[in-house]
């Protein structure tokens, strides 16, 4: 009998979606896009925020760096062969930091949406209960 770590060592809880077309950058091809792991995004929030010191009185000083380019390169595959378009996450970040913001905001809504990072706790709770059905304690 399975343990319960390995039950969720084996689930299959990161969706993709197939046939995702950007014909700006390659018409008629067709991607795959994949939801990332929590620890991804665990990567995204704490790279998204970074805190500097000025030398100045005006003290801390809050930047905020997107970080889109990096989401969409580890979740950006070839439909056919299921591989990553950029195997090399600092040339993929490279390239699609020169694309259009458009296109690139739009695969990363797309990753946020497949990986559930949308959704507050609550909301992830209630799904799970109704996938899990009634009678669990």
């Amino acid at each position: 009998m399975a343990t319960l770590k390995d039950l969720i060592r084996g689930a299959t809880d990161i969706k993709t979606q197939d046939d995702v077309e950007i014909p700006e950058w390659a018409p008629g091809v067709l991607f795959r896009v994949t939801g990332l792991p929590s620890g991804d995004w665990e990567d995204y929030h704490n790279k998204l925020s970074k805190m500097t010191r000025r030398d100045e009185s005006s003290g801390i000083e809050m930047t905020i760096k997107s970080r889109k380019a990096e989401i969409v390169a580890k979740a950006l595959r070839d439909q056919e062969t299921d591989e990553l378009v950029f195997p090399d996450l600092r040339e993929g970040i490279a390239i699609l930091s020169r694309r259009s913001a458009g296109i690139v905001g739009g695969l990363f809504l797309l990753v946020r949406h497949l990986s559930d990072e949308e959704r507050d706790f609550t909301q992830k709770v209630k799904v799970a209960e109704a996938d899990f059905g009634d009678g669990q304690s």
